[in-house]
């Protein structure tokens, strides 16, 4: 059988299966990524470990930063679930991102499962092809 337009057979296929990736750039509203946090969940859930993940949720708690080894910015992000993650965002690689307790942000990164609910890091642009890179999105503001 021979396809009569084989680019509309590739779009249909790319775009049923989602990208794993979260350094693509999209026009995402917060309504869309409602369904990420749930992505979280279901990894918090079952314990997942290197899951890259896209979540939209707002900052509870600002942690003093990790200056042991590389230098990170800590904070934690509330989950519709009572729980809590703590994120990671590398600062030799990437911005500080100047939030608030209460800021509601957009975070990609890699998560890993631990008995306190979870870390997310990764959230830099990528260095080589070792890892896909990640962000954090405050105010529309890309920090990566």
């Amino acid at each position: 059988m021979r396809l009569k337009n084989p680019f509309v057979f590739l779009l249909s296929i790319f775009l049923t299966f989602p990208v794993a990736s979260c350094s693509l750039r999209g026009a995402e509203t917060l309504e869309a990524t409602n369904l990420d946090q749930q992505q979280v969940l279901d990894a918090q859930a079952q314990r997942l470990r290197h899951v890259q993940v896209t979540i939209v949720a707002p900052v509870l708690k600002l942690l003093p930063d990790d200056t042991q080894g590389i230098p990170h910015e800590r904070f934690l992000i509330a989950l519709q679930n009572g729980s809590s993650i703590l994120i990671a965002h590398d600062t030799r690689l990437a911005p500080r991102v100047p939030i608030q307790v209460g800021d509601q942000l957009k975070i990609c990164g890699e998560y890993i499962w631990n008995e306190k609910g979870g870390v997310i890091h990764w959230t830099h642009h990528s260095i080589g092809k070792i890892h896909p890179g990640g962000y954090i999105e405050l105010n529309g503001q890309r920090y990566e």
